[in-house]
């Protein structure tokens, strides 16, 4: 993926696959929101929808060619099915638009961290 072209992103938040919270994007083009969320603990989807949250076929432009398209971390293109992106835990992705990334994924190497109640905690950060 060509980060110099997303130097201007920031962190917004996290899009997680084991919650229901669904992350919005707003007026990402023409007034439409950009909406991302899990189907399941495997799978998520971007789609976009209007402002009274109704989903709305991707975008495309007057030659018929998507405004709104999604690469994985290797540069190549995630088909849309049904008028949405799905993304699978494991990889990362980026969603453009006219060219521009608006949106990258990036997938993340973590794990929850549970101690008994009576132990102390404290993080150095580096």
């Amino acid at each position: 993926m060509d980060h110099t072209m997303q130097a201007d992103m920031e962190f917004k938040g996290s899009a997680s696959l084991t919650n229901n919270n669904i992350n919005v994007l707003k007026h990402v083009i023409g007034g439409l929101d950009l909406r991302i969320e899990a189907i399941n603990q495997n799978i998520g989807r971007v789609y976009v929808v209007d402002q009274g949250g109704n989903m709305q076929p991707l975008p495309v432009n007057a030659q018929g060619l998507p405004v709104i398209t999604m690469v994985d971390r290797a540069g190549i293109a995630v088909a849309p099915h049904n008028n949405e992106f799905l993304y699978i835990y494991g990889d990362s992705f980026v969603v453009s638009v006219d060219g521009l990334p608006v949106m990258r994924l990036d997938q993340q190497k973590q794990h929850s961290l549970m101690a008994q109640k009576q132990l102390q905690h404290d993080k150095i950060e580096l």
